[in-house]
């Protein structure tokens, strides 16, 4: 099959979609890793598969592609907009208190009404990312001007394990 350019030109979100990740594997790469496995061997994968998926999405030839004219540009901005924030946030903020900042807007924006979930998701996802990342995997995540993540217990991993 053969990309042409109508295919490439009704289907943005697909090139998207390759930019996004081809900038997320650059990124990723220099992370480091000493030989082995490191922090950037998920993003990569995840892009290679995102890049792999948006690549299909432009070969194939199907009638349920999404009209763009239907598609809300003012939700995505919005949300491109704020995780921008986020990520700028983040050095300051750190992973943990500025997650827990930032998953209340995004669930309330979602539609999420239910303050017993908000507040749940909020709290108990960063912290859960955290202990899995920083804990397990041994990949250090910002900790902010206040490292509030230094006041959480240490998990006995052994013992899980």
């Amino acid at each position: 099959m053969v990309i042409s350019k109508e295919k490439i030109r009704s289907n943005p979100l697909a090139l998207l979609f390759i930019a996004v990740s081809i900038t997320v594997i650059l990124f990723a790469s220099r992370f480091p890793s000493d030989g082995q496995v490191g922090p950037g061997f998920f993003p990569i994968i995840i892009s290679l598969g995102i890049i792999m998926f948006a690549v299909v999405d432009l070969m194939i030839d199907d009638d349920t592609a999404l009209e763009m004219s239907d598609f809300d540009f003012k939700a995505a901005v919005l949300i491109f907009v704020l995780l921008l924030l986020y990520l700028g946030l983040m050095p300051i903020l750190g992973f943990l208190v500025g997650t827990i900042a930032f998953l209340p807007i995004i669930l309330y924006y979602s539609g999420v009404r239910s303050k017993v979930t908000i507040i749940s998701i909020s709290i108990c996802l960063p912290v859960v990312l955290f202990y899995l990342f920083s804990r397990f995997f041994l990949v250090r995540l910002p900790e902010g001007i206040i490292p509030f993540s230094r006041l959480l217990p240490i998990l006995p991993i052994g013992v899980i394990l």
